[in-house]
């Protein structure tokens, strides 16, 4: 069996302006590799009828399997099946049982379902409809003579559900396939980074290898062809060969966030955690909240922005804010401190500083951070001076914070 030529079409307008960006196509080329299928071509394209049957036209001539994402919505710019209907000349069918379905979830959520939304129910004639458990869009699967067209949702996490509920299974392994992974680095540059990894760099083929800056972190992408029957040995390798490089700096692989590892930490440990931030607005609380199932550990977050909070919420000492004042290591540890008072936390981590665009005076510019922390047997500070804008410096912050964290709980300096 020859392996089919695939294809990835992004549709949506907002993916050209350039605060938008497309996640889609990495990860459906991640899963398509893995089955031993390789993505050979990725567009992005709005949502203008013409164009869409234009780029559909051209993948259908030279690609066996054309995933699309995007454009199955309600609203009238919405028109992924209108453009594949008019071009294989199908018509559109309303489709009852879905038409049901979606009615369904609307009354589920106690909701009239808008009239507009009975476009999602119309169907190309003869495809088959993919079933999406979280949302009202369904995907659909067509076969057009040698070509196989599946239209997905564009919201990543529907997407996603969707591949893996309907998508892969229906799609055979192709001989050889690749293996990924992503390993994920905190608390080193990029230029350490590769001069920790030279020699393991140099001998990882036939690996492919990848050293990117990403947001907060460095990381290294890894892709091994696997021969039919084979499992992967060189990513093993190459894996092993930087945990020995770079010891604890390796926090995690492929999806897992810095915020799914201090969870995992604390429920392995049985303890918990709280916060109090100024400079971060809560930031951390959120970062942390986002992992579900976080109620297990996490207790509760005092945002104190002001000095009269720090000490009416916290304990702060005046004394302390006078002499020290609100930015220092002295502040941060008795802000921490009260957090793990007040919520009867095992762990409490704190955050103070100056995001910006001002500073605190002299020798205090934007950017000058202090995080605290308390737990067992433990109060401690770090200072800081992160570069970029406001949002950058708070996001790096919070960042920062968890990494304190995650060394504090398997005993290493970080």
């Amino acid at each position: 069996m020859t392996t089919p030529t695939a294809e990835f079409i992004a549709v949506g307008s907002e993916l050209l302006e350039p605060w938008r960006t497309d996640t889609n196509g990495a990860y459906l080329s991640r899963r398509l590799g893995e089955r031993g299928i390789p993505v050979r071509f990725r567009t992005v394209v709005g949502d203008v009828l013409d164009d869409l049957k234009d780029v559909f036209r051209i993948a259908l001539a030279r690609s066996e399997l054309i995933v699309a994402t995007g454009g199955l919505g309600p609203t009238i710019d919405d028109l992924t099946r209108e453009a594949v209907a008019e071009l294989l000349g199908l018509p559109l069918v309303l489709d009852e049982q879905l038409a049901s379905g979606i009615e369904d979830r609307f009354r589920r959520h106690s909701l009239p379902m808008p009239p507009r939304n009975v476009r999602q129910a119309m169907v190309p004639q003869g495809a088959a409809v993919l079933p999406n458990r979280l949302g009202t869009a369904p995907g659909l699967w067509l076969q057009h003579g040698r070509a196989t067209l599946v239209l997905l949702p564009g919201v990543p996490a529907e997407m996603r559900q969707m591949v893996d509920d309907s998508v892969l299974p229906r799609l055979p392994v192709q001989g050889d396939r690749f293996a990924y992974r992503v390993i994920k680095i905190a608390g080193l540059t990029e230029s350490e980074v590769d001069r920790r990894l030279d020699e393991v760099a140099r001998s990882a083929d036939p690996v492919a290898w990848t050293i990117l800056a990403a947001p907060d972190q460095i990381e290294i992408h890894l892709r091994e062809r696997v021969r039919a029957g084979e499992e992967p040995s060189g990513i093993e390798r190459v894996d092993r060969g930087i945990v020995s490089a770079l010891g604890a700096s390796v926090f995690a692989r492929d999806e897992e966030t810095m915020e799914e590892v201090i969870g995992r930490l604390l429920v392995e440990r049985g303890e918990s955690l709280a916060t109090a931030e100024s400079i971060t607005g809560g930031g951390i609380a959120r970062r942390i909240t986002s992992v579900s199932g976080s109620s297990r550990y996490f207790r509760g977050s005092a945002v104190v922005y002001t000095d009269e909070s720090k000490k009416a919420l916290l304990g702060v000492e005046a004394g302390t804010l006078e002499t020290h004042g609100a930015v220092s290591a002295e502040t941060a540890v008795e802000m921490a401190r009260g957090a793990r008072r007040v919520f009867g936390s095992i762990w409490a981590i704190s955050a103070t500083g100056y995001a910006g665009p001002q500073g605190g005076g002299p020798g205090r510019p934007a950017g000058t951070v202090v995080l605290g922390l308390a737990g067992p047997g433990i109060e401690t500070s770090r200072g800081l001076r992160l570069p970029g804008e406001r949002e950058t410096v708070r996001a790096r912050t919070g960042r920062t914070a968890l990494e304190l964290l995650r060394g504090a709980l398997l005993g290493v300096e970080m």
